[in-house]
């Protein structure tokens, strides 16, 4: 769709300067693929994006989404797809094992949340 050139400023990855070839127009289309392209590039930065995510006082989490899930037919999982207003839709695969662990936490957070609303 279009070319970018990236150069990293540094060794450890924290810098990059990219350029763009001028266009007049950008579509949809445009910008889904520069996102990808800048994803690709954030995944080599450093410091890489945090394991833990950031404390939900710290972040605006999106309410909500609109979400699909099916099974897997190749490896068992569950493929699950949330729909980000800005970025699309973010597909995740996730092991058998990851579902049946994400089951248990939605039932201990339903059974806290029926408590909580028994005071």
């Amino acid at each position: 769709m279009f070319l970018m050139s990236v150069e990293w400023l540094d060794e450890a990855k924290t810098r990059a300067r990219f350029q763009l070839p001028g266009r007049e127009e950008w579509k949809a289309e445009h910008l889904d693929a520069l996102m990808q392209v800048l994803a690709q590039i954030r995944e080599e930065m450093s410091p890489a994006v945090a394991a833990e995510p950031p404390q939900l006082q710290q972040v605006q989490a999106l309410h909500d989404p609109r979400y699909r899930t099916e099974l897997h037919q190749f490896s068992g999982g569950s493929l699950f797809s949330f729909r980000h207003p800005s970025l699309g839709w973010l597909p995740f695969l996730l092991p058998s094992l990851e579902r049946r662990n994400i089951v248990g936490f939605l039932e201990e957070q339903e059974a806290t949340w029926k408590e909580i609303r028994r005071r």
